[in-house]
Parts: structure tokens; C-alpha cells; sequence
């Protein structure tokens, strides 16, 4: 591995990992604005992971489509892999954690 490549994955890591305590969803943050260190890590790490996993799954949906028409469960496909990251990177305040299914009010 490239040393700086290398570098950039463990500071990545490191990233991810020291975030676990801002992501974990607490019943407090319905009732609270999110600080300044949840908004942080939701514009540098959930937000482009958001994106990644929208690409991803549209991608995926789109293969899948030859049998999930046949099953007739290609909405079902939609929503859990292209809609829920749609609305997890784009329609979720900034900082809050929580799902758009769990809390609707949010996601206006």
C-alpha cells in the first residue's frame, strides 16, 4: 500500500471510530439541538457515506431489477436501497441522527 494511501485509511479509521459516541442515538437528541460536534461529523463522515451508499444502492437496484419485477418486490428494492439513503443524506436535519421512519416531523 501507498504510505500516504496508507496514512489517509487509518486517519479515516481513526475517524470513524473516535465518531461512535457522536452516532449513537440517544432519546435526548429528539428533544435537543444537535451540537457542534454532531453537525461536524455528519457533514465530514455520515453525509458522504450517505452519498456513497445512494450510488451504491441505485447501482444495485438496478441490477437486481431482472428479478426483483418478477417477485414483485422492486418497490420494497426502491425504498431500502435507493430511497431510505436519499433521504438519509438529503431530507435529514444537519447533526441529527435520527431516521426519517422514526421521527417524520424532521424530514419535511
Amino acid at each position: 500500500m501507498i504510505p500516504s494511501l496508507k496514512t489517509a485509511v487509518i486517519g479515516l479509521l481513526a475517524l470513524i471510530l473516535s465518531a461512535g459516541p457522536v452516532l449513537a442515538y440517544d432519546q435526548e437528541q429528539v428533544t435537543r439541538e444537535p451540537n457542534g460536534g454532531e453537525m461536524f461529523v455528519d457533514a465530514v463522515v455520515a453525509r458522504p457515506l450517505g452519498l456513497f451508499a445512494m450510488v451504491v444502492g441505485t447501482a444495485t437496484f438496478i441490477i437486481s431489477l431482472p428479478f426483483t419485477l418478477p417477485s414483485h418486490s422492486a418497490d420494497a428494492a426502491a425504498k431500502m436501497l435507493v430511497s431510505s439513503p436519499t433521504q438519509f443524506t438529503f431530507k435529514r436535519p444537519l447533526g441529527r441522527f435520527i431516521s426519517c421512519a422514526e421521527q417524520p416531523d424532521f424530514c419535511k
